[in-house]
């Protein structure tokens, strides 16, 4: 059989990552015309159109969303027998906003001053969008808050985390729960893991704000709670700081809103750079919990 050749496989990891076959080419330093070839070469020797032309993006068929697992695979076991350095290298994070804002800035500088040849990059965004990154094979290791199942990936507890309901310094901190659901409650998005999480026990208490105003960001929900435009549901990670200085008080209720920030990893094959890191996440502790 005329197998692929790793020219081809790494044209179609480049496109995948690039979405553009032009900005494919100049990453692997090859012409249109040769990068055109090839993709038409591969997709020839598999068999199937691997990518959709949607304005001048190139997006992946969901047979080459199929392949990526095992192009990863192969790609890095071909890095790891070329560089097998564990000390040296980059590692591909992508994490929940919590997460990403609150604990790993610390917990990544204490790291790469242990390890200064490793490198990282650290993309943020809501649980949802880490898993979807992870299945693109956009990270090697993915950060989450709150229960997901997926038979996709390796998903193990990492520590714990406790959400809170905050209020304007003027709003009493014993509000009983009806003087609560008439306030309007800022909220995050859907496919948050904050917002899983206040959902699940909302649904619990059986109760139902009057006003739910949602925001991305949980700086914009700080803001608009300082502003007196309602009450928040935020992690502790993220208020603490305004509490203690007054800009914000903390809300009593029967809410149970303590959760679990989880590792999101890819099944059956861990590069031992990333070995290294998962070993020092386990121990370390962040600067802000010392």
């Amino acid at each position: 059989m005329n197998y692929p050749s790793p020219r081809h496989w790494l044209l179609l990891d480049a496109i995948c990552r690039q979405h553009s076959l032009t900005k494919a080419a100049d990453q692997l330093a090859l012409s249109q015309s040769a990068a055109s070839q090839a993709l038409k070469e591969l997709e020839q020797r598999l068999g199937h159109q691997l990518f959709l032309r949607q304005g001048r993006q190139l997006i992946p068929t969901q047979h080459t969303l199929d392949l990526l697992p095992k192009l990863q695979l192969l790609l890095e076991l071909q890095q790891e027998l070329v560089h097998s350095n564990p000390d040296k290298g980059q590692l591909r994070l992508v994490a929940s906003e919590t997460v990403g804002c609150y604990l790993l800035p610390a917990l990544l500088a204490q790291f790469t001053a242990l390890h200064p040849q490793i490198d990282f990059t650290l993309r943020l965004c809501n649980s949802s969008e880490v898993l979807h990154l992870m299945h693109q094979q956009q990270a090697q290791l993915g950060f989450i808050e709150g229960p997901v199942l997926s038979a996709e990936f390796d998903i193990r507890h990492w520590r714990q985390d406790l959400t809170v309901l905050i209020g304007h310094p003027k709003l009493h901190q014993n509000l009983s729960a009806e003087q609560l659901l008439a306030e309007r409650w800022i909220v995050r998005e859907q496919g948050s893991g904050t917002r899983a999480v206040l959902e699940h026990e909302l649904a619990r208490l059986h109760w139902a704000p009057n006003t739910l105003l949602e925001l991305e960001r949980p700086e914009a929900i700080k803001q608009a709670v300082k502003q007196g435009l309602g009450i928040g549901c935020l992690p502790m990670l993220a208020v603490q700081d305004e509490i203690k200085a007054g800009q914000l008080v903390l809300l009593q209720s029967p809410l149970r809103l303590q959760r679990h920030f989880r590792l999101v990893q890819h099944k059956h094959y861990q590069p031992a750079l990333l070995q290294k890191f998962l070993h020092f996440l386990q121990q370390a502790v962040p600067a802000n919990e010392l």
